[in-house]
């Protein structure tokens, strides 16, 4: 089994995505970690000392330049509008995330990076998910796809490593770089609701306003996909008993009073 970082493209190459048993407990400790974190959060949220990102929206302006247009036409083209609107949920979450713990980054390479990072769930996925990890097959896809359009070099090198590397549910910025962080917590925020308290409801409110979570849980074949066994999200829709999470945002977003 590979000695690669869980996670990496050359991980995945050598892996095709299974987990060894010291993966599968590294995965564990991740998401002790995060739930360590919400846990915290909660606490702190409760006497009134954490503090949130209060960047709105339309102060977050997605980037325009060749390499993110290209993504997200390629996105536009592949993904159902549940699943792309995840996308855009993933960006701006993570961006919120980052923006609260003053977390630079490049916009740009974080950008496609997020539009991207569930190509491997597309119905035009040519390999079946029973074969390879959707995370590792996806950034393959991606790398391909942006070499093609002439964005080769760094940028993409980094873009198709937090695709690949998402589904470890805690990537250390350290690391793997911020985008790469960025992205496992604005995917696993919208799908789980992990750091949520860390953005203000107002800005959550506008969010899901814009890209509405209806139709998310289909969209990621979280019921009914047939993963890779033993691939990371086999494993973590087991820990479910492959029941969708329930809507992780009800008690932020509630009206007070409500029940």
């Amino acid at each position: 089994m590979s000695r690669e970082k869980m996670g990496t493209l050359r991980w995945g190459d050598a892996s095709n995505g299974k987990l060894s048993r010291g993966n599968t407990l590294a995965l564990v400790r991740n998401l002790a970690f995060v739930q360590a974190r919400e846990v915290a959060d909660a606490v702190r949220q409760r006497f009134g000392l954490l503090s949130v990102s209060d960047l709105s929206l339309d102060a977050m302006h997605a980037p325009t330049t060749p390499l993110a247009q290209d993504a997200l036409e390629h996105a536009q083209e592949t993904h159902s509008q549940a699943l792309l609107f995840h996308s855009w949920r993933t960006y701006y979450l993570g961006r919120f995330i980052a923006e609260q713990r003053g977390i630079e980054y490049n916009n740009e390479v974080f950008f496609a990076a997020a539009i991207l990072h569930d190509l491997g769930l597309t119905r035009d996925n040519a390999t079946p998910l029973s074969a390879c990890c959707f995370a590792v097959q996806g950034a393959r896809q991606a790398k391909s796809f942006l070499d093609l359009c002439g964005h080769g070099g760094t940028a993409n090198d980094k873009i198709s490593e937090a695709i690949a590397l998402h589904l470890n549910i805690h990537v250390s910025s350290r690391v793997h770089g911020a985008e790469a962080f960025m992205l496992a917590r604005g995917a696993t925020c919208d799908l789980f609701g992990f750091g949520r308290r860390r953005v203000k409801k107002t800005n959550l409110i506008d969010l899901f306003d814009r890209f509405p979570r209806e139709g998310v849980m289909d969209a990621l074949q979280f019921e009914t996909a047939d993963h890779l066994e033993g691939s990371r999200a086999d494993f973590l829709t087991g820990l479910s008993g492959g029941k969708a999470p329930k809507t992780p945002f009800f008690d932020t977003l509630k009206p007070k009073g409500s029940m």
